[in-house]
């Protein structure tokens, strides 16, 4: 099946507005780096990272919309902040490819909070959405969480929390409650 998503993803790629197309490119990029220094599937996590923000044209109204009318498991905390739902819809537009791959629904459904049930494979496709040039360009601070994920994933993933989490605080954001709970179980 992942075979057939690539095709889809190949075929709906130029379709995607140019920034955006451009993102899930260099997200790609870095994922298939970041595998390989880890020794995990460049194939996977190229198909991941380029697969995570498909639903990310959707407006937040029609996010919510999708998500009621096919009942998307989602919580009140996703509800409430529509702008997160763009994993958990895109997932759901893919299940066809992925109903019975949980690493790479994880990887598309979970990319924006995390999750406590990530592996490694899931764990580059988060943080190289996280570290991809231009998001490293815009937040310097996040150079630092980047060279790390080449050394180590589970660091990373604390370090780009630790450097989030007060970020967020500062711009009066809530945290999603999956950040957390992944957070925790990773100290």
């Amino acid at each position: 099946m992942l075979k057939k998503l690539e095709v889809y993803l190949e075929k709906n790629l130029l379709k995607l507005p140019t920034g955006l197309s451009a993102h899930l490119n260099r997200t790609s990029d870095l994922a298939i780096e970041l595998a390989k220094t880890h020794k995990v599937s460049t194939f996977r996590c190229k198909l991941a990272a380029l697969a995570h923000d498909f639903a990310k044209t959707y407006s937040n109204n029609e996010l919510i919309k999708i998500v009621k009318i096919n009942e998307i498991d989602c919580s009140e905390f996703e509800l409430s902040n529509p702008e997160v739902l763009h994993g958990p819809v895109a997932a759901f537009q893919l299940d066809k490819y992925i109903s019975d791959d949980f690493s790479m629904f994880n990887s598309i459904r979970w990319h924006t909070s995390g999750h406590k049930t990530f592996d490694k494979e899931n764990q580059i496709v988060f943080l190289a959405d996280k570290l991809e040039p231009y998001k490293i360009n815009k937040r310097p601070e996040l150079q630092y969480v980047h060279d790390l994920a080449f050394q180590d994933l589970e660091n990373a993933v604390l370090a780009f929390f630790e450097i989030q989490f007060e970020f967020l605080k500062t711009q009066n954001i809530d945290i999603h409650p999956e950040s957390i709970i992944y957070y925790d179980k990773l100290r």
